[in-house]
């Protein structure tokens, strides 16, 4: 089975990311945190929430913000 972020499901970024008209330039994101088993517990959402807390809804898996 592929690997996926337990925080996938309902991460309001994830369901942005995956919507977005935006979807080539942020694929790369889904890629390289939310479904690779190496990297996902490097994404700046999943840090956040592991300590009990809510990320920004515009905050990036690599720790930048997003633009609209």
């Amino acid at each position: 089975m592929d690997f996926k972020c337990k925080n996938m499901e309902g991460c309001p970024m994830y369901d942005y990311l995956t919507t977005s008209v935006r979807i080539i330039q942020l694929q790369p994101f889904l890629n390289e945190y939310c479904l690779n088993s190496n990297n996902y517990n490097r994404c700046a959402r999943y840090k956040i929430i592991e300590n009990g807390n809510e990320p920004p809804s515009n905050l990036l898996p690599n720790g930048d913000t997003l633009k609209n």
